[in-house]
């Protein structure tokens, strides 16, 4: 789950562009942010797990240049993000793969599939692999854990003798290396003995015999994976909640505010009928996603002014949404936050932040991001493309830039306005220059990074955790 993650962030640090140098807005006078949220059309609140066609998003992927949203209005799709899907694609395959990035979603004023002016949808963080003994070992993945309800069976552990039970999660019980058990007796009455196979001869819901129960923690049909069942070519056969057949999908906690309300809610969105199809409209809205990249570190994603876009289609009489487009902007704030995360190739380190990487390091030349004018004070300081705040782009700038290779990070933010804002320590903790405040104490740095992602969604069950 860590690597993949960490992979993952890959695809999410490639969030850069190319953008004309400097801004040519009156200073004078101060325009309305680019992205206005929509008031909330009327009809039925968003009541987590009270709404209809609940579905999970099965594929994921960056999108091409030409797949990008005009966010800043100039006519021109705005997705530098495409110059690394090759990059990132596979990380995020992982992901999906490996069930730790699952975005369940959950509509709301729409009991049938029509246009309809006012339609209203949540997106949450889901679960699919768990860990519930708490043995270092996730459910439902390779490898994975074949009992997650005993912390002392998991893959790796030692086999021991006797006690009928498969201790090391090979698929056999009380084996001797790789010679199974000659025992012929069948104590647990499910039919199958251990010399015939049975992985678990104590429980009669786990015997080769049976089929996988999903999210039950066992392996039921001693394959040696808990809530998972594969063919020869790797493919899923049983617990997949990537196909059309629904599986049950746990909501994180983490997706609810205090309120109990969903982080990501759009509040305004419209289904139009075009040429016999039904297309999706929403947005712009706040994307926040909680992302755990590991146990400690919860990297918290944002993308403001996203859009969704898509064609809705019937699959066994639920509406799922194939075509889908997520576009917006990563900005320069939420970009310094994401910490914690290691990535060699773009010198990425745990200290440094996403910000770091893109403006200060290798990654804004691998990106062709534009850069100030020799004639401007810092010369060469990378810059994002989207003018969020529209008072001129702004810069993110590594003073010592010619000092040690191995340390490159922003430290100083220059505004729109021509504001100099430097990193500054504060009771012996640096205050990054991209929290600052303007005078009417706003956040100063928001302009930031297209993005686009392609994705479709499959039916799902949503549940809440027990």
């Amino acid at each position: 789950m860590q690597r993949s993650f960490a992979l993952l962030m890959r695809g999410w640090a490639a969030v850069a562009l190319v953008a004309a140098c400097g801004g040519d807005d009156d200073p004078t006078e101060e325009l309305p942010p680019l992205f206005e949220p929509k008031p909330e059309c009327a009809g039925d609140s968003i009541v987590p797990f009270a709404g209809q066609h609940t579905q999970l998003i099965n594929t994921l992927e960056i999108g091409a240049v030409e797949d990008g949203f005009d966010l800043d209005g100039d006519g021109k799709p705005d997705n530098k993000l495409a110059g690394v899907g090759s990059f990132a694609g596979s990380a995020i395959t992982d992901a999906l793969n490996d069930f730790s990035l699952m975005i369940p979603i959950e509509m709301f004023d729409l009991p049938n599939a029509g246009a309809d002016a006012c339609i209203k949808f949540a997106l949450y963080l889901g679960l699919y692999a768990f860990d519930r003994d708490e043995d270092g070992r996730d459910t439902a993945v390779n490898d994975g854990d074949c009992n997650d309800h005993v912390a002392e069976i998991r893959p790796g552990n030692p086999e021991l003798p006797g006690n009928r039970i498969d201790d090391d999660c090979d698929g056999l019980a009380d084996e001797d290396g790789e010679t199974p058990s000659a025992d012929p007796d069948d104590m647990d009455g499910d039919g199958v003995s251990l010399a015939a196979g049975d992985c678990d001869d104590t429980n009669a819901m786990i015997s080769p015999e049976l089929d996988e129960i999903c999210g039950d923690g066992y392996d039921n049909d001693c394959d040696g994976v808990a809530d998972r069942t594969e063919d020869e070519q790797g493919n899923h056969i049983a617990c997949n909640p990537y196909d059309a057949t629904p599986d049950e999908v746990t909501i994180d906690p983490r997706s609810f505010d205090t309120d109990g309300s969903p982080f990501i809610q759009f509040t305004s969105g419209e289904i139009t009928s075009e040429g016999g199809k039904l297309k999706l409209t929403a947005g712009p809205s706040l994307f926040q996603i909680a992302v755990p990249v590991t146990r400690d570190i919860i990297l918290d994603l944002k993308i403001t002014g996203a859009t969704i876009e898509g064609d809705l289609e019937l699959e066994n009489g639920r509406v799922v949404i194939k075509n889908g487009r997520l576009g917006g902007v990563i900005d320069a704030r939420t970009a310094d936050t994401i910490r914690g995360l290691t990535f060699e190739d773009i010198m990425l380190k745990p200290e440094d932040s996403l910000l770091d990487a893109i403006f200060g390091n290798v990654l804004g030349s691998l990106l062709v991001l534009p850069a100030q004018r020799p004639s401007d004070p810092y010369p060469g300081c990378r810059m994002p493309d989207i003018d969020v705040d529209r008072d001129g782009r702004e810069a993110f700038c590594d003073t010592d830039a010619d000092g040690d290779p191995e340390t490159k990070v922003v430290d100083l933010c220059i505004d729109g306005d021509g504001t100099e804002i430097r990193d500054e320590v504060v009771g012996g903790v640096v205050k990054q220059c991209t929290e600052a405040l303007d005078d009417k104490g706003r956040p100063r740095f928001v302009d930031g990074i297209s993005v686009e992602i392609n994705f479709s969604t499959a039916s799902a069950d949503l549940v809440r955790q027990p």
